[in-house]
């Protein structure tokens, strides 16, 4: 590409302004500040010049970039916003970061994709990977590192909206970006989660402690293997803390047949502990029958999960691990400041049955689409999620391990 004197001194002026916001570019003023000379020998001979070459930091190779791209970048360059660590804007551009789970598909959708959109009023929404204007926010958040060769630019896809008009309000924004990952999915079979610009090696510096941590944590003994355990390793995988919230909940939800099916075998069993010569009485015989129609009652939805709740885990020491919202409630139902193993009992059951209540309302709210459900005011808050899932978590893995422990007559296969 041949390019004037006007180009030429647009890419000097961006240049300048790049090596004094981004130190790391200071290093290599001289060649990327064309000096009056070279511009007036560019412009008399003609040269052609196809790419311009910018050193990233942790980059084993230059970036290239077309000049006429790197011009038409100029405003942007100097206009950057960082929103967070996964959202960049500029003055007609948002750049969303973004990941799939799969390092073999993130490699294709890297180098192979073409995936662009031009929607309505002027607006260009396109997956793209070696981003400029991402690179020069990772320099800028210091995440790369240079001895590990973690890069500032290649590890990053993002799907960059380019307007011509005036930007969308940030919400509007959201769902278009929501929808082109949509579409995404549905053409490619690949599913991105919105990611962040992050460098694992400086975490792993800084947060020392959390390390140690980590690594002095020692995994226990083997359990035998049960459905349950795919489901927990299922949720602990996914982003969304609601769809989070209801694979945790498919966990409980697996084993609370065990836990009505143990308090059934127990009722009658006392039942049938009565003296022989009641068994030819027909209110006794009848009465057995009653009983057995009202377990089988428990095996509605909401008391199924009641039933784990009372019986698959350790609820009295997971109770500070429940959101605020649903403590707060139950303290003042049952007229206590704390729930502890000397509370009474009548009191823990009452907290067991608004806390499974809640949990299961909020269930209903995640799995009814919005348009057939109609809230009571009785399910969490979104802001509590990430929180209900740290108990849900717990509350999930103790009842693996109970289950674990049962007698081989009440496991699922048997009384299924």
């Amino acid at each position: 590409m041949k390019l004037n004197k006007e180009q030429l001194d647009k890419i000097k002026e961006t240049n300048h302004y790049l090596i004094k916001t981004y130190e790391w570019f200071a290093d290599y003023k001289s060649d990327l500040i064309y000096s009056d000379e070279q511009i007036k020998e560019i412009i008399e001979e003609e040269e052609d010049i196809e790419t311009l070459e910018f050193i990233f930091p942790g980059e084993e190779d230059p970036i290239y970039i077309e000049p006429d791209d790197f011009i038409e970048l100029s405003e942007e360059i100097k206009s950057i916003e960082i929103i967070n660590n996964g959202l960049i804007k500029t003055k007609h551009c948002s750049y969303y970061i973004v990941s799939s789970s799969d390092s073999y598909e993130d490699f294709i959708l890297s180098n192979f994709h073409l995936i662009n959109i031009e929607h309505s009023n002027g607006i260009n929404i396109r997956l793209t990977d070696e981003s400029f204007i991402v690179g020069l926010a990772a320099i800028e958040l210091g995440e790369y590192d240079l001895n590990e060769e973690r890069g500032a630019i290649s590890p990053y896809l993002s799907i960059e909206i380019i307007y011509e008009n005036p930007t969308l309000r940030d919400e509007v924004e959201k769902e278009l970006v929501d929808s082109f990952i949509f579409e995404i999915a549905d053409t490619t079979n690949v599913a991105l989660n919105f990611s962040e610009i992050s460098n694992p090696y400086s975490k792993y510096y800084h947060d020392e402690e959390e390390i140690e941590d980590f690594l002095s944590r020692e995994i226990r003994g083997l359990e035998p293997y049960n459905e349950g355990m795919k489901l927990f390793t299922s949720a602990v995988q996914i982003k969304d803390s609601e769809l989070k919230f209801l694979n945790f909940y498919k966990v409980l939800e697996h084993f609370s047949p065990v836990a009505v099916n143990i308090e059934a075998n127990e009722l009658m069993r006392k039942k049938l502990d009565a003296p022989k010569k009641n068994f030819v009485n027909g209110d006794f015989i009848r009465s057995i029958f009653e009983l057995a129609n009202s377990m089988r009652e428990k095996f509605k939805d909401e008391d199924l999960i009641i039933a784990a709740f009372n019986t698959c885990f350790d609820f009295v020491g997971l109770f500070n691990k429940l959101p605020i919202s649903i403590q707060t409630k139950i303290k003042k139902s049952i007229q206590a400041k704390e729930l502890t193993y000397s509370t009474e009992k009548q009191k823990i059951s009452t907290a067991i049955n608004i806390a499974g209540k809640i949990i299961y309302k909020t269930r209903n709210k995640v799995v009814h689409a919005k348009s057939n459900f109609n809230s009571k005011g009785d399910e969490i808050p979104s802001s509590e999620f990430e929180e209900l899932n740290e108990f849900m978590k717990e509350a999930s893995s103790q009842s693996i391990r109970w289950y674990s422990r049962q007698p081989n007559h009440l496991k699922l296969e048997i009384i299924k």
